[in-house]
């Protein structure tokens, strides 16, 4: 029999704001790709002594715990608006409590964006605007 693995899903500022702006419960999401996961709220173990920070918590099966990464970044990449270029990163650490009792993962759910908005109007002043800056610049060191 596989053992359970707490997972925390830590989420960063631009994957929380795409999840809210698209509407998505990723926990839900995440619930209906692997139905046998369990949602738990539990102290960080990461938080500072005496700190109250709770987090939420998925709990699957050893053998399970693989396929989330993968799982997740679907939802993710499923969800990015096309006019955007994201890409999704996850960065994970395992913790054994220390009483042996637990393993905890934790995924950091990061992205790297960049808009791509049809601005051609804008190239040119731009471009004068950095010109200009440059002769300015050249002025004050010349």
């Amino acid at each position: 029999m596989s053992s359970e693995i707490m997972v925390i899903l830590d989420l960063s500022y631009e994957a929380q704001m795409l999840l809210d702006q698209q509407g998505v419960d990723l926990y839900q999401e995440l619930r209906q790709e692997v139905p046998s996961i369990r949602l738990m709220h539990v102290a960080d173990p990461e938080a500072s002594p005496g700190s109250r920070d709770i987090v939420t918590v998925i709990s699957v099966t050893t053998g399970l715990v693989g396929a989330l990464t993968p799982i997740i970044l679907r939802i993710l990449q499923m969800i990015t608006p096309p006019n955007r270029s994201q890409t999704w990163i996850v960065e994970e650490t395992e913790t054994v409590l220390p009483d042996g009792s637990r393993t905890i993962q934790r995924k950091r759910i990061l992205s790297k964006q960049e808009q791509h908005l049809p601005q051609p109007h804008d190239e040119q002043p731009r471009k004068a605007e950095s010109e200009t800056s440059m002769q300015d610049q050249a002025r004050k060191n010349g």
